[in-house]
């Protein structure tokens, strides 16, 4: 206990002095996340304005097209350190707030390790995501993924833990993953996908009647439901359509699937927002005087065109973007995808030698027999999650992030094998030496 709490604290100081180390300046979805605290510090939601350019994209009206948790757990830096109105002066608590994230999120992950492998390699984990430069250097930037991974690692610990509780406890903690699950999701809309293998696991926690299993899986997608419920309410409320979490499809899928992008020479189907889309200029006029839902329709109705004029392009953009996720697609795409959230080049490149080294050890540990001891439904969580970016956009670190606390798990097994391995050879040598005879 006591050498997990050095390990924590070692992790909090690695976060805090980089953000006291570097200079961040928040641009493109860090700046619309920042903004959007401040008007949560000071009004308690989402500006509900009619006025124009309130909307994504240039639309009037409310906005969904950020999930909502994320900018008001941002808020909550800005009311604690009193810059209410946002901008530059807030992104020092903000990146300060984004340190602590980052610490539970170690935490997060040890007991998860704990749970899943036991606690040699509960500590292994906890050890190497204190240190993994990909998220000390995310901790100090404002991506709603931070977030992701806290609640994404909660709910997995809550549905492995629910396998060895008391009758009441199960239940209890099936409901915890359920809620959990549905916080991840309005922090990143992508999450919904953790529901399916979460709720394999609250199944088999359950019970093993079929009736207990199917009570398990929908006791946890009934508190999914409920916790999103609310914002679905607000949404259908004050932009009069059924969202039951944000607007960003249209946007999103037309910023990959259009002329433009797939003819980009430097990146093929690199993503870009619709404004710098040629053939979307008239669209990119007219919204000024449209929804935010009315935009997202148009743009969903002309990448959803594109595709099926272009059926192989998704293919494309899959092969493109799985080797982006494993920084194969060359320098232009990582410093780009670092750009883009603010990221340091020199520090995106001790990220991406850290990155590697930790898929070699991924690698070793799921050939171990530890890796084997968790429930297969556990494994499911970073695939589904992998699925619902490589045909769209991979921008690294930050798509990833979500993806990698798995890897950690990996290579956490891994290290704790070598370790065994190797303390169990110098044991056998001592005794050997010890059994020989003494001679003269």
């Amino acid at each position: 206990m006591l050498v997990a709490g050095v390990i924590l604290l070692l992790a909090l100081g690695l976060r805090i002095g980089y953000v006291e180390g570097t200079s961040f300046k928040s641009i493109d979805d860090a700046g619309t996340y920042n903004r959007l605290a401040g008007q949560i510090a000071r009004r308690g939601d989402y500006r509900n304005s009619t006025g124009f350019d309130t909307g994504a994209g240039g639309t009037h009206g409310p906005t969904a097209y950020f999930p909502p948790a994320y900018p008001y757990v941002l808020a909550l830096a800005d009311i604690v350190d009193g810059h209410q109105a946002g901008g530059p002066t807030a992104l020092k608590g903000e990146r300060l707030e984004g340190a602590v994230l980052g610490t539970i999120a170690v935490a997060l992950l040890g007991l998860v390790a704990l749970e899943a492998f036991g606690a040699p390699t509960g500590l292994a984990a906890l050890t190497l995501a204190a240190i993994y430069p990909v998220f000390i250097e995310l901790s100090g930037t404002l991506v709603a993924e931070n977030l992701l991974v806290v609640f994404e690692l909660a709910a997995l610990y809550a549905t492995l833990r629910a396998r060895r509780s008391h009758p009441i406890g199960v239940w209890l903690w099936i409901a915890a993953a359920g809620l959990l699950t549905g916080l991840a999701t309005l922090s990143h809309e992508n999450a919904f996908v953790f529901a399916i293998p979460l709720a394999i696991g609250a199944a088999a926690a359950a019970g093993r009647t079929a009736r207990r299993r199917a009570a398990g899986a929908l006791a946890l997608l009934a508190a999914m439901a409920l916790m999103i419920l609310p914002w679905t309410i607000r949404n259908a409320v004050e932009l009069h359509h059924f969202i039951p979490v944000a607007t960003e499809t249209g946007i999103t899928l037309r910023g990959t699937y259009n002329p433009a992008s797939a003819n980009f020479h430097k990146l093929p189907y690199k993503w870009r927002f619709y404004w710098s889309i040629p053939q979307d200029r008239a669209i990119e006029h007219r919204a000024f005087h449209e929804r935010e839902v009315e935009l997202s329709n148009q743009l969903e109705s002309r990448a959803t065109h594109y595709i099926e004029h272009h059926p192989t392009a998704p293919l494309t953009v899959f092969w493109s973007n799985l080797r982006r996720m494993f920084e194969l697609r060359g320098s232009y795409a990582w410093q780009q995808s670092a750009h883009a959230i603010g990221l340091h080049e020199s520090d995106a490149r001790i990220g991406i030698i850290a990155f590697w080294t930790l898929c070699a050890l991924s690698i070793a540990g799921a050939f171990t027999k530890t890796a084997r001891r968790a429930p297969a439904w556990l494994w499911a969580m970073p695939i589904l999650y992998a699925l619902t970016i490589v045909f769209i956009n991979v921008e690294t670190p930050r798509f990833r992030e979500p993806i990698d606390p798995f890897l950690v798990l990996l290579a956490a097994c891994a290290t704790n094998t070598a370790f065994t391995r190797g303390r169990a050879y110098l044991r056998s040598r001592m005794r050997l030496s010890a059994s020989r005879p003494a001679t003269l």
